[in-house]
């Protein structure tokens, strides 16, 4: 028998935040561009987008400061933020294409999490992984359409992959702190 609803507080918590992203996302296909360019013309840019991932970084660490085991996670996470944001700023890309990786990585995590949630709870969900990559990735491709259908916006199929790429790297990412997190922690308790 298929769940229907939220299994648990956890996933109904982690799609509000997914829905609160895509909110952001959406909200900005209107107003984005003349934002951009206002924060351009000012030289805040960079700056905004140095907070901003440093927040990105910043705040999975102090939420996990419980125990032990959810600390090394979050290390782990804080790690691998700092090598995925260092092969970005070496990447010739412009701010927006900087920014559709932060955004549908993000939305893509929350995601993935929201999927791995529910099927831990009984749900049916086969390779949440894959799902939520497709998913967002979609979610990003209907961004991309409503574009083209308004006048000041540009339609890209480079930011359609962009889109794809950023849920990917997200996804495989959470992936890779989970799996780094099980092997340091079984490592840790096999050494007591």
């Amino acid at each position: 028998m298929e769940k229907r609803g939220f299994t648990s507080n956890r996933e109904r918590k982690l799609w509000l935040w997914a829905l609160s992203v895509l909110i952001a996302i959406y909200g900005t296909l209107f107003f984005g561009g003349q934002l951009i360019d206002f924060m351009i013309e000012r030289r805040i840019i960079e700056q905004t987008t140095f907070y901003l991932f440093l927040l990105l970084i910043l705040a999975p660490i102090i939420s996990g400061w419980k125990s032990s085991d959810q600390k090394l996670g979050f290390w782990v996470y804080a790690g691998v933020m700092a090598v995925y944001g260092m092969a970005l700023l070496r990447m010739d890309l412009t701010v927006a294409e900087r920014s559709h990786i932060f955004e549908y990585g993000l939305l893509g995590v929350l995601v993935h999490e929201a999927l791995i949630e529910r099927k831990s709870n009984g749900a049916k969900v086969k390779t949440p992984a894959l799902v939520a990559i497709l998913g967002v990735g979609t979610i990003g491709l209907l961004d991309e359409c409503i574009q083209y259908l308004i006048p000041y916006r540009v339609f890209d199929l480079v930011d359609i992959g962009f889109n794809y790429l950023a849920s990917a790297f997200g996804v495989l990412t959470s992936v890779g702190v989970s799996w780094l997190q099980s092997v340091f922690i079984g490592r840790f308790k096999n050494k007591s």
